[in-house]
Parts: structure tokens; sequence; C-alpha cells
């Protein structure tokens, strides 16, 4: 057996050891790159069980996974053994539901959540989409309550909040992470910037 058929054999076992396979850097409680917590955050909402590889203690592994797959990146998911897709494939799907009809969990909670902007942090954002046609405010929340703002056009499948005049759109995840979320602005000594106030974050402190 040449050790490529080895290598093949190898993640043939690991997909079939459970439904939902992930190879990803790091472990599900530590992972090691952003795409990794993304998507195990991802999975964690909507599973309590399913299985992944850290392919940084197996370069075998990490090189074999990619050309198993014909796919360049880690982190990569399998349901029922077949490939579903990397990170940003994973979060399109969770935002349409068919991660959740795949994975056979309930449907996801769409319901727009209760944002509070500030008229400073609501003027600087009219201000940010001044000259940009068709751009609109993004709000992402990571699986580490990373909180991060950036302007890109609307993908069609995100979920609307709207105060004090701004829309902010949301993935599904972060849209549940954000209900009751406060955004002001704060001067500090790097400058003036935004000050996000979130109940559901570990600790519920305020993050800038």
């Amino acid at each position: 057996m040449s050790a490529d058929e080895a290598i093949r054999e190898r993640i043939d076992a690991l997909i079939a050891s459970d439904r939902t396979v992930l190879f990803m850097k790091g472990t599900r409680e530590q992972p090691q790159c952003g795409f990794s917590a993304t998507t195990v955050g991802i999975l964690d909402s909507l599973l309590a069980d399913y299985v992944t590889v850290n392919v940084l203690e197996d370069p075998a592994i990490r090189d074999g996974i990619k050309a198993y797959s014909d796919w360049p990146t880690i982190p990569q998911l399998y349901i029922d053994k077949e490939f579903t897709g990397g990170c940003d494939v994973v979060k399109q799907l969770f935002n349409t539901g068919a991660l959740h009809e795949a994975l056979g969990v309930e449907a996801p909670d769409r319901t727009p959540p209760e944002i509070e902007i500030s008229d400073a942090a609501a003027e600087v954002m009219r201000n940010a989409l001044q000259g940009q046609p068709g751009a609109s405010v993004h709000l992402s929340i990571d699986g580490r309550w990373q909180h991060n703002f950036a302007l890109g056009p609307a993908e069609g499948h995100e979920i609307k909040s709207e105060s004090n005049g701004v829309v902010i759109l949301l993935d599904v995840g972060s849209a549940q992470k954000a209900r009751g979320l406060k955004v002001d602005m704060v001067e500090t000594l790097q400058g003036t910037g935004f000050e996000i106030k979130n109940p559901n974050a570990p600790g519920a402190n305020a993050q800038t």
C-alpha cells in the first residue's frame, strides 16, 4: 500500500467515525485560527456532539484532506461522509437554514435582535456609508464574542435590525448573540471608537 493510499484510508475512517466531522486547526475547546473558531461556533450552536480532527497534530492528514476533498483550505466539514465545505460555505448554509436541514435540527430563529445605537454612533455609521453606494453596515460576532463592524454589499440572507435610522445586517448566529446590544462612541488614549455593550457576552463586559 502506498503512502497516499494509507492516508486516504485513515481519512476514510475518520470521516466514518461520526455523522459530523470537522477537520480544523486546533481543538473544539481551543481553535487555532479564526476560520476554525467561526465554524466551531456555528456547529456548537447546533450540535452537542460532533467529531473534530486537529490537522496541526498530523501534517499528513493536513495535506491529505486537501487532496481528498480537492479543497485547498482548512477547516473542512463532512456530514454523512459527504464534503460540505469550508468556513465560508458553512456560514452561508447556516444563514440560509440549509445547514440546519442537513443536520436535522430546528430551523434558525430569524427574529431581528433589538439593538440600540446612540446618536453619536449612528452619525459615524451614516458618514461612513456616504460615497459608498450599495454598501451596508454589517455586524458579526464570532465564537470568541469579538464584535466586528464592516461595510459591504448585502448578500441577501442577512437579518436586518434598525436603530436610530441605521440598518445593521447580521448573520443568523450573530443576530442571536446581539439581542439587547448597545453601541455608543467612547474616547480612549488611542482615539475615538465604538463602545459595545453586549449583555449576552460572558461577563457582559463592554468592548470597544
